[in-house]
């Protein structure tokens, strides 16, 4: 009976995933320069740690990780070079974006190692609780805990 539900559980979400996968697809700017006419006019939403690169008087530079830079036309009002950035935005197979919206990332890095630091948490506290007994080769509830 466990693994049937087991197998269910599995099927739903493989499904989900599929439905997801078909309905709303995640196209990149890679995608978009690699075949300009299939995408064109096509919402992209996937980014590789965009940054904001040369700032024009009517648009931006976007900088990708191991990426393709393009050319992204937007309103440049507080906008700063060098940081990181989430946006919607529409390709056209001239090979430029325009912004339906646009985020500012601020203090990205910090929140990064905010949630990494529960990992550190979790693992402080397995160590605490837990030890390898070398004789019997294999992790032990400490007597002390």
């Amino acid at each position: 009976m466990r693994w049937i539900l087991i197998l269910l559980l599995f099927i739903t979400v493989c499904g989900l995933g599929y439905y997801n996968t078909r309905t709303s697809p995640w196209i990149s700017v890679a995608d978009c320069l690699e075949d300009p006419e299939a995408y064109d006019g096509k919402l992209v939403t996937r980014y590789r740690e965009p940054l904001i690169g040369e700032i024009f008087a009517d648009g931006f530079q976007l900088i990708q990780k191991n990426a393709p830079s393009i050319r992204v036309y937007a309103d440049t009002t507080g906008l700063i070079s060098g940081k990181f950035v989430g946006m919607r935005a529409v390709f056209h197979k001239q090979g430029y974006i325009e912004v339906r919206s646009l985020h500012v990332a601020k203090r990205r890095r910090y929140k990064i190692w905010i949630s990494v630091l529960p990992v550190f948490l979790v693992g402080f506290l397995c160590l605490k609780t837990f030890r390898w007994n070398q004789k019997t080769h294999c992790v032990e509830l400490r007597t002390n805990a």
